[in-house]
């Protein structure tokens, strides 16, 4: 999936409400579903699109995009290992912060 020197993008699952969030940490990109067992295929989704849009554009794929706040990597160094996201990842590394 992220195809910019084998990157892995490292994200923070967390539930708000209804809704189980994913915050990825070196790109500051989110996602977020009703369930959480649909979330892996949410974020690998949103992950591909920004890959694809990039190579569109022909442009370095997360340029311009910042790191999340601090406090997401905070919560993804508290959380523990999300062994649903284990399979199959893709080159994103979730931690679930539940």
């Amino acid at each position: 999936m992220p195809e910019s020197k084998d990157r892995t993008i490292r994200a923070v699952v967390y539930r708000e409400g209804d809704w189980w969030i994913a915050q990825c940490l070196e790109v500051d990109l989110v996602t977020a579903q009703k369930r959480r067992e649909d979330l892996p295929r949410e974020l690998r989704r949103a992950v591909e699109l920004l890959v694809a849009g990039a190579q569109q554009r022909g442009v370095e794929p997360f340029y311009g995009y910042g790191a999340a706040p601090l406090r997401f990597w905070k919560m993804y160094e508290a959380a523990s290992e999300w062994t649903d996201f284990a399979s199959g990842s893709g080159g994103i590394d979730a931690r679930l912060a539940a």
